[in-house]
This record gives structure tokens, C-alpha cells and sequence, in this order.
């Protein structure tokens, strides 16, 4: 009796052992496919990463050189435009020939110690001009551009020119220097001077500052001489310097507004008209 039960015993080890081994194989083979499966996954992950990237890279390259591009067609066109209009060191511009080459063509504006030399253009959207260039030919770049609310002539209480603030400096890309500490000190940099077919103004800089974007200071008309007061005395109080210089409900005041970055903050730069000569 004794040796059939060490039999049995035997038989039962052999038994659990052929188990275990199956079950030991099982448990290799199924973390083997999760190795592989993990590693295919990993190599997955690697190559959707590698494309991802070079697809960035890829896009970055093609922006890079279109921004490139519109900066050359921006600055061909600017100056095939200063030609035609053949502006000469007192201001005299020649409108005749640049409302042929653009009838939208309003005014041209100068700022000192700025790259800011352009034809003003307007038409009956603020959004054309975001777009498109002096040519009418599609640039981000756009041009610089009048408010449609405005009258360039008659002048309204807030006369708003806008521009993108190019990083080249190209449109209204140089007017972040106004918060230069060299720009300030020179005096004549205060002065803005537009001119219209039928007049030259000159406008004198009492406030520069950067926003969020909004529809306050781009106000063109007021109800009355208190709201224009109020408005008034709040872009003045806005002004990140102090150009010593008052505003009255009598003043009109030209508006120049930028983008200032890609998060929606604005430059705004306010002058008040102190001189006006008829052509």
C-alpha cells in the first residue's frame, strides 16, 4: 500500500509539474506579445512623433518664407507707391496719379522717427485692407488704412487710421517705438502730419499706450461735448507717458492703432490737430 500511494504521489507531482510548465510557457508567451505589442506601440508612437515634427518643421519653413515674400512684395509696392506719388520733403503729394494706381487712396501719412510713410487708403469695411496690399493683390501684410466711419476732409471728432504692426517694421510695425525712451526725448518725433488732397494737417502726439483689444478709443463721433470730454481725459489718462500737453472738446484728435502681439493687445497712439494749411 505503502509504494502505490508513493506511486500516486509521483504521478500527481508529474501532473502539477506538466501543469506548471504549460502554465509557466502560457504566462512567457503572453508577456512576450505584450513586449512586442508595447514595443510596436512605442514605434508607433516614435515615428506619429517624428511626423508631427517634421510637419511642424515643415510649416514653420513654409511661413517663415511666406512672411518673407509678403515683405518683399510689401516693400516693392511701397516703393513703386512713393514713387508714383512722388512725394517731396515738404509733403507735397502727387494724389492724381496714385488714385489711378488705387482709387481707395485718401491720404498719405508720415511719422517721424518712424518707418511710417504710406498712402492711406480707405473703403467701406475695415476689413479689405487687412489683407490686401496697395495693388489690391493679397498680403497678410495689408496696408494702412482709414476707418470706413471717417471723413478725411471734413475730419470727425476721432479720425482712426489702422495698420498691422509688421515685426519688419513695415506698416505700422516701427510705432512701438514711441514707448522708446530715445523716441520721447526727441520733440519733432511728436508730430504726425497727414495729408488730403485738399489740406495738410499737422498733428501733435498727447498720448500713447497699449490695450486689450476694444471699441473705446476708436470711438469716431460723440453725442455731445461731455462725452467727448470724458472720452478725452480717459485716453489721456491712459497714456503709459506724460507729454505735458492739454485736449479740449475743441481739439480733433487723429487715433493711430496697431496690433501689439498675437494676444489681442493693441498700441493706440492719440494727437491733437494744431495745424491745417489748404493745398
Amino acid at each position: 500500500m505503502k509504494d502505490d500511494k508513493d506511486i500516486e504521489v509521483l504521478i500527481l507531482d508529474k501532473e502539477l509539474e506538466e501543469r506548471y510548465n504549460k502554465e509557466r510557457s502560457k504566462i512567457k508567451d503572453n508577456v512576450q506579445k505584450e513586449l512586442k505589442g508595447k514595443k510596436r506601440k512605442k514605434l508607433i508612437f516614435y515615428y506619429l512623433l517624428l511626423l508631427i515634427s517634421l510637419g511642424l518643421f515643415l510649416f514653420s519653413g513654409y511661413k517663415v518664407v511666406m512672411w518673407m515674400i509678403e515683405n518683399y512684395k510689401t516693400e516693392q509696392i511701397t516703393t513703386k507707391a512713393r514713387k508714383i506719388g512722388n512725394v517731396t520733403n515738404d509733403l507735397y503729394v502727387n494724389f492724381k496719379k496714385l488714385k489711378k494706381e488705387n482709387p481707395d487712396t485718401v491720404a498719405w501719412i508720415k511719422v517721424n522717427g518712424t518707418n511710417i510713410d504710406y498712402p492711406v487708403v480707405q473703403r467701406a469695411d475695415n476689413q479689405y485692407y487687412l489683407y490686401h496690399s496697395f495693388d489690391n493683390s493679397f498680403n497678410y501684410a495689408g496696408w494702412i488704412f482709414s476707418d470706413y466711419r471717417n471723413d478725411l476732409n471734413s475730419l470727425n471728432k476721432n479720425t482712426v487710421i489702422y495698420g498691422h504692426g509688421r515685426l519688419d517694421g513695415s506698416m505700422f510695425g516701427s510705432l512701438k517705438n514711441v514707448f522708446d525712451e530715445s523716441w520721447l526725448k526727441e520733440k519733432n518725433n511728436n508730430v504726425i502730419f497727414l495729408v488730403t488732397e485738399e489740406a495738410k494737417y499737422t498733428w501733435e502726439i498727447f498720448s500713447t499706450y497699449s490695450i486689450k483689444s476694444e471699441s473705446y478709443y476708436i470711438i469716431t463721433d460723440f453725442n455731445n461735448k461731455e462725452e467727448y470730454q470724458e472720452w478725452l481725459n480717459t485716453i489721456k489718462k491712459r497714456s503709459s507717458y506724460d507729454f505735458k500737453k492739454k485736449v479740449n472738446t475743441k481739439d480733433k484728435v487723429l487715433t493711430l492703432s496697431t496690433c501689439k502681439n498675437d494676444h489681442g493687445d493693441r498700441i493706440a497712439v492719440h494727437a491733437k490737430l494744431i495745424n491745417k494749411i489748404k493745398n
